[in-house]
């Protein structure tokens, strides 16, 4: 369904796109192609949909065939549109300077600011949320975003080249427009849904592992025993991430989350104290750590099998 990349991946690309979006974070919208990646599947969308398993798998396999043209049109850049086309998957500079804008936020009391601004990191309902909820759900977004925008597309990069991680990237953006459990969604995101969850898996496994790794010994006592509430969770990669981001900050996540009114449950993840804007800030530079070094990691691994 997906032609990879005739390319075998190489660390200088991984490392080089990772410095790209630590200096640059993501283009503007107008040029970003996710955005038009984006904009097509609204299209696809609005001609195919149907109540059915069967149309949203007609949309998922026109839209990844559709990505599998890709790697072939960055090929006569050679290496350095590699690395440009690989930055345009990541999203962690991003990522951080979001976060940062609301803890600012949070920090001057702004809080209907800050409320307003975190519409843009999360699906759930945000105009009743308290400080302590907004800083909940800002490091549950960092959390699972730190796989789904930064490991996510490294891992198959690694695994499968430029294609891999194109491909990557667009599941996944497809799962964020059509994967809801909702009435519209339900069947005609399904295959969308179940291989998004697929395919990110192996990164959410690194990124608790990794996280796990720098949470200290304190810290690893109180992801383990998150961990075991984490196959409680709706989604269970986000669940193991979750889990080693709020033992190793030493913070409580999960709760009781609305979207569009209706109320769901995630397990409550009993890490230490619930959430404020000084766990925000070092839940963003959590991030950033776990993210270069897994790329360090899974670099070293490409230059050893290269």
């Amino acid at each position: 369904m997906v032609r990879w990349s005739p390319r075998s991946p190489s660390a200088a690309v991984m490392l080089g796109a990772m410095a790209l979006d630590e200096l640059f974070g993501d283009p503007s919208d107008t040029w970003h192609p996710v955005r038009w990646f984006g904009l097509a599947i609204t299209r696809l969308e609005r001609v195919l949909y149907r109540d059915s398993k069967s149309r949203g798998a007609t949309v998922f396999t026109l839209a990844l065939g559709s990505v599998s043209l890709a790697p072939t049109l960055f090929a006569p850049g050679g290496r350095v549109a590699e690395c440009v086309a690989l930055w345009l998957t990541l999203g962690g500079r991003s990522l951080f300077r979001e976060a940062e804008a609301i803890a600012a936020l949070l920090e001057r009391d702004d809080l209907p600011g800050a409320r307003r601004r975190l519409c843009s990191l999360v699906g759930r309902d945000t105009d009743a949320l308290d400080a302590g909820e907004v800083a909940r759900a800002v490091i549950e977004s960092i959390a699972e975003n730190t796989t789904d925008a930064v490991l996510g597309p490294l891992v198959w990069y690694a695994i499968a080249g430029l294609g891999g991680a194109l491909a990557f990237r667009s599941i996944n953006t497809l799962d964020a427009m059509v994967g809801h459990q909702n009435s519209r969604y339900r069947n005609f995101g399904f295959v969308s849904a179940k291989a998004d969850d697929l395919v990110v898996a192996p990164a959410a496994v690194i990124g608790c592992a990794v996280t796990w790794m720098f949470a200290g010994q304190s810290g690893r006592r109180r992801a383990l025993t998150c961990l075991t509430s984490a196959p409680a969770h709706p989604s269970l990669n986000a669940g193991l991430i979750e889990a080693a981001f709020a033992g190793s900050l030493g913070v409580e996540l999960g709760g009781i989350n609305r979207y569009r009114g209706r109320p769901v449950s995630t397990p409550r993840l009993p890490g230490g104290d619930p959430p404020d804007v000084h766990a925000l800030r070092r839940a963003a530079r959590l991030s950033r750590v776990v993210g270069w070094s897994a790329t360090l990691i899974l670099a070293v691994g490409v230059a050893t099998l290269a």
